[in-house]
């Protein structure tokens, strides 16, 4: 019988100590209403400001000596709460399944009536929506009162982008303004991605002649991914998830333009979502 290899059991337990690292980290930096978690951080505290206490002064007596005693125990003490806390936080193999199914079931409904356009997102007013046309329909022009759309030459469905309440959130919470431009849009795709929400592990960008290359590397849900794309690879295109979609509605509040979804594509070694989108030029 073949040896496990010791290098594969070092990288699996390297890949978990990570895992718990980050985990940790994330319930640091967001507390929320975790008392456990508030009382970590205090602890830290505690501890960083007795043992700076100890630096700073610089003095060899007993005091100093239960200072920095003092401090360990606190920042064990905070660890250890950390350790054996679960907070609020919900597994990523069940969040990944909590809105697959809405996707899904869109996506079916629209092809069912004859649209099978990607998502074309665009302004309207004060808000964004989303746009799906009937072959080769325009989006229509003026504003959209109906989800159903019957006009002459554009055929469609207009609904609020699954990354709208996403967007709203940021803005309201986390601070999230209009950016400037494109390059400015995809900074702050950026940033909401990795920094504020810790969605993924990096998020590069690129632009390429007329389109816009994303990849999302690392993405912690995407076992989503996986399962939308089993039903069929148009349904990411056709009603990006939140985090996918969150970049055409931030390009469409910067540059009060059309944005339209060409390709998603998914690898799973890696856990990496590439977006490709441009500007859509039928006019609005």
């Amino acid at each position: 019988m073949k040896s496990p290899d010791l290098h594969e059991h070092l990288q699996g337990f390297a890949l978990y100590l990570s895992d718990q690292l980050r985990d940790l980290i994330r319930i640091v930096r967001h507390p929320g209403d975790s008392d456990e978690a508030k009382a970590s951080l205090a602890l830290f505290i505690a501890a960083a400001a007795a043992l700076g206490l100890v630096f700073f002064t610089d003095r060899a007596d007993m005091t100093s000596a239960t200072l920095v005693l003092c401090g360990f125990a606190c920042f064990i003490a905070g660890l250890f709460l950390l350790t054996f806390h679960r907070g609020g936080t919900v597994a990523p193999d069940i969040a990944g399944r909590l809105t697959p199914g809405c996707r899904i079931g869109l996506a079916r409904i629209t092809a069912d009536l004859g649209v099978d356009g990607d998502a074309v997102i665009l302004p309207e007013g004060e808000s964004i929506i989303q746009f799906n046309t009937s072959g080769a329909g325009r989006i229509p022009a003026g504003a959209v009162d109906t989800s159903l759309v019957l006009h002459e030459g554009s055929v469609g469905v207009a609904i609020p982008p699954p990354a709208l309440l996403l967007w709203h959130h940021l803005r309201e919470e986390y601070g999230l303004t209009t950016p400037e431009g494109i390059e400015g849009s995809l900074s702050a795709f950026r940033e909401v991605v990795t920094v504020a929400c810790e969605l993924a592990e990096t998020v590069t960008t690129s632009i390429e002649g007329d389109d816009l290359v994303l990849e999302i590397t690392g993405y912690h849900l995407f076992g989503e991914c996986m399962i939308t794309r089993a039903e069929s690879p148009k349904c990411c295109t056709m009603f990006p998830c939140a985090v996918c979609g969150l970049i055409g509605v931030i390009l469409a509040d910067a540059t009060r333009s059309a944005w339209s979804y060409d390709q998603i594509v998914l690898s799973p070694e890696s856990r990496t979502i590439t977006i490709t989108l441009r500007q859509y030029e039928q006019g609005i």
